[in-house]
């Protein structure tokens, strides 16, 4: 649970400092943010969870872009919505750890004022040396990584993987 509550507790500092005016740019918050994130998350396992079986299938050249495009693609779209909600107000409760082997999960609850509570879910793995890291996030019971594979695979049955990085490089080219 401390993994998960010191990157929140950073990040959403960053993102309440931006609220009053002041702080750094939009650009600059995003940097910091990503590199708090970063800590926590296991870009690649999510990336290779997201894409499924046909991960295996790709070069180390491909799964490397692979996973710095969404990488980019899940930051952007998890840090847009967080600093949309987000309130002066903002807080984040830690209700439940959970902890199974390597396998750990941490139910969290973002609350603001005159919003309602929006549950959040991190599962961690733990990993060689030891750090625990986020493979998943379920963001009110709608799991990111299931979300992604579904989306992925529906385009893969139709186009090839150089058209589904085609489409990430445009997709976060637009964000």
């Amino acid at each position: 649970m401390e993994v998960i509550r010191s990157g929140s507790e950073r990040g959403l500092d960053i993102i309440k400092g931006a609220l009053s005016g002041g702080g750094p740019s939009l650009k600059e918050r995003r940097a910091e943010i990503l590199c708090i994130v970063d800590e926590y998350f296991n870009f690649e396992e999510m990336a290779r969870r997201s894409l499924g079986r046909p991960w295996k299938d790709q070069s180390p050249d491909n799964q490397r872009e692979f996973v710095q495009l969404f990488k980019q693609l899940l930051f952007n779209v998890y840090v847009s919505r967080v600093e949309a909600a987000a309130t002066s107000d903002t807080r984040i409760a830690y209700d439940q750890e959970k902890i199974e082997g390597d396998y750990a999960n941490i139910g969290t609850r973002v609350t603001s004022r005159n919003q309602p509570d929006v549950l959040i879910e991190y599962r961690l793995r733990r990993i060689e040396n030891g750090e625990w890291k986020t493979y998943d996030v379920v963001i009110e019971g709608i799991s990111l990584v299931n979300n992604y594979r579904q989306q992925f695979g529906s385009i893969l049955n139709n186009e090839s993987f150089k058209e589904l990085l085609n489409r990430l490089r445009a997709k976060v080219a637009e964000q």
